[in-house]
């Protein structure tokens, strides 16, 4: 099993759609290994904003030599493609990665993922914020660099790692595949992502999901998207027509294309 965590800094909110990565970190476990682990500021605008630079440091001038995203995903893509993506507001980081993927005309993520937002708030019920520097304290770990890539990173191992009592990469997969529930849809909204691109190519959708609300293990369906609403896939396999809750989805694959690789026209 493979485990990315993974931090991004912007320059907005996801919802505003000017809004860039500007710094990525990510390190990826297998197996309680620690196969790479990296952060890279990367030169996605002309102009950092005044504001921006004021909550994370990152100037103008810092990304002045940076790389694109281009540049940098076409070395770090494997550590993404069959990971289990950790990130504190999931849907976030994972969102922006997915934007700037498509603007480089790649397939979205489409993941399965573990939110530690809502992961510690159903642990930790006693705390009154669940900003990650809070949780950080509550634990007694020390963020040198807040709201920069690789001091999150590390302060969200570490968070994970006490919140489950190993090391990173040595966690139950079965432990793992329920907390990729816990978040719900609201973690994964970047699903979407991958059933807007599966529309668009006119592709079919491969579906990874619990119908069990438990452990058991379940193969992938190919299903061919017919809609989808706030809530659930729709869609056809084998004749039949399928309403699949998106809380119950693990991960999502367009069928004959690799997440993260070049869009074939």
């Amino acid at each position: 099993m493979k485990i990315t965590f993974l931090d991004v800094e912007t320059t907005g909110l996801l919802r505003d759609s000017r809004a860039r990565i500007i710094e990525l970190g990510f390190s990826t476990w297998e197996n309680g290994k620690l196969l790479r682990k990296n952060s890279t500021l990367i030169k996605s605008v002309d102009v950092v904003p005044d504001n921006i630079s004021k909550i994370n440091g990152i100037t103008t001038e810092m990304l002045k030599d940076a790389p694109g995203f281009e540049d940098v995903w076409k070395s770090i893509k494997e550590d993404f493609q069959g990971s289990i993506l950790v990130a504190h507001n999931l849907a976030f980081d994972v969102g922006m990665v997915n934007r700037e993927l498509i603007l480089a005309n790649r397939i979205p993520l489409g993941n399965m993922g573990i939110d530690t937002l809502p992961l510690s708030r159903k642990m930790l019920p006693e705390l009154s914020s669940y900003r990650l520097g809070e949780i950080a304290k509550h634990m007694g770990i020390l963020n040198e660099s807040p709201h920069r890539a690789m001091g999150d990173l590390e302060t969200l191992e570490k968070i994970l790692s006490n919140l489950l009592e190993s090391l990173p990469g040595t966690f139950d997969e079965g432990v793992m595949r329920l907390f990729c529930l816990w978040g719900g849809y609201p973690a994964h909204r970047y699903f979407k992502d991958v059933v807007q691109c599966a529309f668009q190519k006119k592709k079919k959708i491969s579906v990874l999901a619990d119908f069990s609300r438990g452990l058991q293990e379940t193969d992938p369906i190919i299903l061919e998207p017919l809609n989808a609403n706030a809530v659930s896939l729709i869609g056809e396999h084998l004749g039949e027509k399928l309403e699949i809750p998106f809380d119950r989805i693990l991960s999502l694959e367009i069928e004959g294309m690799l997440p993260g690789e070049v869009s074939m026209k």
